[in-house]
């Protein structure tokens, strides 16, 4: 009855990262990072750990890239390695 294969395929063209990041103090700077990086065109989730200290991503590259998502973070006040 429902045909999921476009979705499918758009899913396949997703790319996810795992980021290391530093500069986070508690979980509300998590939070803040991916919300703030949900918001942005292209990327479909970010999951921040505070305890890792690091983001799992998964964006389109045809509509944003690793440099982009860098500089959001560190526009935020964090850094990525």
């Amino acid at each position: 009855m429902f045909n999921f294969s476009k979705s499918k395929k758009q899913n396949e063209d997703l790319k996810t990262v795992t980021l290391k990041l530093s500069g986070l103090h508690c979980t509300s700077c998590a939070t803040n990072i991916d919300l703030t990086l949900e918001d942005t065109p292209g990327i479909s989730s970010s999951d921040t750990n505070y305890q890792k200290s690091e983001a799992k991503i998964t964006f389109d590259p045809v509509k944003t890239d690793l440099d982009s998502i860098r500089k959001i973070i560190t526009d935020l006040g964090y850094q990525s390695e």
